[in-house]
């Protein structure tokens, strides 16, 4: 990886950090998750229980897999933790024999992220859908309707297309990738 790329790629990981850190206490812990999700859940609307359990589930789900990134198991993760674990999945991938444990590990992931997406569960990722999650993380409309249009054919994102695309983004370097328009919902 040359210097650029590695300060690209240790960027977008960053700034992904930075959204799992929701209290802004400079480590991911599980209060974090409880925090996201909560919020989240108001985006389909309070009163509708069976996504609130959805979100409760995503959130259990979600933690599970980023706190793999504990090293020291002391309950938090830390940016130092998040990148080396990010650096060592990001190696493992570009392996032609991605252990497969690793590569269903990072699959319960993308389809957590999917799922949490995905607001009406029709199986795709909807321009609403989208923006509407985008604006959640601090992304203005336009930058989030130019992203989504890059991402899809038309007004949805096929859910192949859209895990295909997060895979992606954690794995690759090159700030011209398409899957960069994710804009770090992982």
């Amino acid at each position: 990886m040359t210097d650029q790329a590695n300060d690209f790629w240790n960027e977008k990981m960053k700034h992904l950090f930075h959204l799992y850190d929701a209290d802004g206490d400079g480590s991911i812990t599980p209060r974090d998750f409880e925090i996201l999700a909560d919020k989240l859940s108001s985006l389909v609307g309070q009163e509708d229980v069976k996504r609130r359990e959805d979100y409760a589930a995503a959130r259990k789900s979600l933690c599970q897999e980023i706190m793999r990134a504990d090293a020291n198991q002391d309950g938090k993760v830390t940016l130092e933790e998040w990148l080396d674990f990010h650096k060592h999945l990001a190696k493992e991938l570009h392996k032609p024999d991605t252990n497969p444990e690793i590569l269903e590990q990072l699959s319960e992931r993308i389809n957590t992220t999917f799922n949490m997406l995905d607001l009406n569960h029709d199986g795709y990722i909807a321009k609403d859908e989208w923006v509407k999650t985008c604006q959640f993380f601090g992304v203005d409309q336009t930058t989030a309707e130019k992203s989504f249009e890059q991402l899809s054919k038309g007004d949805k994102l096929e859910e192949d297309k859209a895990k295909h695309l997060f895979f992606e983004y954690l794995k690759s370097d090159d700030p011209n990738h398409i899957s960069n328009c994710c804009l770090c919902f992982l």
